[in-house]
């Protein structure tokens, strides 16, 4: 008898312990493995009919070079791969964390196990469904859902599934949380109590300018023309969430995570801009200059000068965490509403379009890839000015009589 080619597929019958046939199965042969051992893939039903139609569909693919490849991985052992993948790509070490973080928490307890060749969107409906009733809020469920799209959106490419099964599950619906600012006379509240703390002109600029906060805490005195009255935002100082230290533990058990400060450029173009500044500001940022010189003359050979403008009365960069301390502080003392370091810049943003600047300046100066989504940031505010923008022709020409001639 002649050699089966690969692809023409053996049918063969499914019997229990009594030898009753219970179904059929099929197996096609699609190459061999690096072993030497063939690579098959099975099909199977309950009737003889069945699964010849699945077998003529499965030949149908190979010919037509749509037959994928999971190599037997689990979709715990996909993901692996996948935000390997990610971080050689090059993307920011917190947004690869930030993957990894998420596969750890939420893919793997409850999908993890599915082979990735037979994971179903139901597999995914059910992944959402339990991370509801464990209390996620529902940016959390998106998120979780976000990445997990993403990473079959690869395997697809990759040739390892025929289609991302993420596809047809519709996100869960997160609402955006009320937008909290300041007045104009808090600010100026704010301001007036912080005056005489280390770190006020960071946070002036902060309210001039909406720099996000690493860009305030990055920015170096070569990125300030103090000539022409502007800075270019070139670093961003971030924590950076990596994976736990080997053998390291806390509370006697090892860590999952480890962080540290690490100054790297902003993620996006959009994000690398020019700002510029006020005669207020500058004045503040020349008062500053004056303060860290009298800083580095007390700190004498401890002083370690990397070019910061905020730098920590040593020098070095200023750790995020305690610029976000000081502001609570500060703002829990001046006895104002409390809102989060980043409305900081939700309400620079609002004092701008309050002066009547327009979305794409805003949009530049927050350093926002699109003027259109800053108009639906600030929706709310714009309406505003759109009903100051109702006039009549009298507005312009008024003459005696109420109208024009």
């Amino acid at each position: 008898m002649a050699k089966r080619a690969n692809g023409e597929g053996t049918l063969s019958r499914r019997k229990d312990k009594a030898g009753k046939t219970v179904g059929w199965r099929a197996a096609v042969t699609v190459g061999i493995n690096e072993d030497g051992t063939q690579d098959r893939r099975w099909v199977s039903g309950k009737t003889q009919a069945e699964v010849q139609e699945k077998l003529r569909a499965f030949q149908a693919d190979m010919h037509s070079g749509t037959v994928s490849d999971t190599e037997g991985l689990t979709v715990t052992a996909f993901m692996t791969r996948w935000t390997d993948h990610k971080e050689r790509e090059g993307l920011k070490p917190n947004t690869v964390q930030s993957y990894r973080d998420t596969v750890r928490l939420y893919v793997t307890p409850h999908i993890g196990r599915v082979k990735l060749e037979k994971l179903r969107p139901l597999d995914i409906e059910q992944l959402l469904t339990k991370m509801q009733k464990a209390g996620k809020s529902a940016a959390v469920r998106r998120y979780a859902l976000r990445i997990l799209s993403m990473a079959l959106r690869q395997a697809v490419r990759w040739q390892m599934l025929p289609r991302n099964v993420a596809d047809v599950i519709s996100p869960p619906k997160a609402e955006r949380p009320e937008m909290k600012t300041w007045t104009p006379e808090q600010v100026a509240t704010f301001l007036e109590a912080s005056q005489l703390h280390r770190l006020h002109a960071a946070l002036y600029l902060s309210l001039m300018t909406g720099m996000r906060r690493g860009e305030v805490l990055g920015l170096k005195w070569e990125d300030i023309d103090l000539e022409h009255s502007r800075l270019m935002v070139r670093n961003n100082l971030v924590e950076v969430h990596r994976d736990g230290i080997e053998g390291k533990k806390q509370a006697g058990k090892a860590t999952v995570s480890s962080v540290r400060i690490e100054l790297q450029t902003p993620k996006t173009a959009a994000s690398r801009r020019t700002v510029a500044l006020s005669a207020g500001t500058l004045s503040k940022l020349q008062e500053h200059k004056a303060r860290q010189d009298r800083d580095r003359k007390a700190a004498a050979e401890a002083w370690q000068d990397q070019g910061f403008v905020f730098a920590s009365e040593l020098g070095g960069p200023t750790n995020p965490n305690y610029y976000y301390d000081q502001f609570k502080k500060l703002a829990k003392e001046a006895k104002l509403p409390d809102i989060r370091l980043h409305d900081l810049r939700h309400t620079a943003a609002s004092l701008m379009i309050r002066r009547g600047i327009s979305p794409k300046v805003v949009s530049d100066r927050l350093g926002h890839t699109d003027p259109a989504f800053t108009l639906r940031v600030y929706t709310h505010l714009y309406e505003e000015q759109r009903e100051e923008a109702a006039f009549d022709l009298a507005d312009l020409f008024p003459v005696a009589g109420g109208g024009p001639n």
